[in-house]
């Protein structure tokens, strides 16, 4: 009997619970990254320089980085940053008086633009797509097993955002993603008739607090169409 992972049962709780699974579980995992490395890892050389070259993090993955127990650290990564950038600024623009600027124009502009730009992705958002796909690779290889499927049909679905990502990953079982999506069809289908319950009793003679299931049903549509504020959603 083959062994179930980490991940097919933090599926199946995830799926119990409002929302995209993949969302829930991929926002744990990038605030728990976050945690790690400023309380463990902030002195981590290799960490620090994939930092300097994204100049820092994204703003929708900076925004994670408040709170006063990470101020410390947050302050040692953004000195990286902007003391790099600095450096190369200074290289750019040189003192008037010491020496004539040898880049004008135009071509300054790049050369800063050039300086000042990531030259990697975001870390965390780096971090995020691996773990989609890894929680998107346990999720086609054990929908044919009943608790995880009965789990995905009851759950709020996929995201869009995540199942164009599962469409475009590779060496998936046909037949694992067909039944996938047929999952989705389903849970989609009933969202638009939860939708169009709520359009037919959204009007001035009918009152709100008598409606039912479908009350939420323009909140749960948000998600399930745009997925995660953070990152790319």
């Amino acid at each position: 009997m083959r062994t179930k992972s980490g991940a097919y049962y933090e599926l199946v709780e995830a799926m119990s619970q409002p929302g995209c699974p993949i969302c829930r579980l991929v926002d744990r995992a990038v605030r728990q990254y976050v945690d790690v490395f400023f309380y463990e890892n902030i002195t981590n050389v290799e960490r620090r320089a994939e930092i300097r070259a994204a100049r820092g993090y994204c703003s929708a993955h900076g925004a994670l980085l408040a709170g006063h127990a990470r101020m410390l650290g947050v302050a040692i990564v953004q000195h990286d940053v902007i003391n790099d950038v600095l450096r190369e600024m200074n290289r750019l623009l040189p003192e008037a008086h010491a020496r004539r600027l040898w880049l004008i124009g135009a071509s300054l502009r790049r050369a800063v633009l050039d300086a000042i730009r990531p030259k990697r992705i975001c870390p965390l958002c780096e971090y995020e797509r691996d773990q989609e796909r890894v929680l998107l690779h346990a999720l086609t290889d054990a929908i044919h097993d009943e608790l995880l499927r009965r789990a995905f049909a009851g759950s709020s679905g996929l995201c869009l955002p995540h199942v164009q990502i599962l469409l475009q990953m590779r060496g998936l079982s046909t037949d694992r993603l067909r039944l996938l999506l047929q999952i989705e069809r389903d849970i989609l289908t009933t969202l638009k008739a939860d939708l169009e319950e709520y359009l037919a009793k959204s009007n001035g003679s009918y009152d709100y607090r008598g409606m039912g299931k479908e009350a939420d049903s323009p909140l749960r549509a948000i998600k399930l169409v745009s997925g995660r504020v953070l990152g790319r959603r």
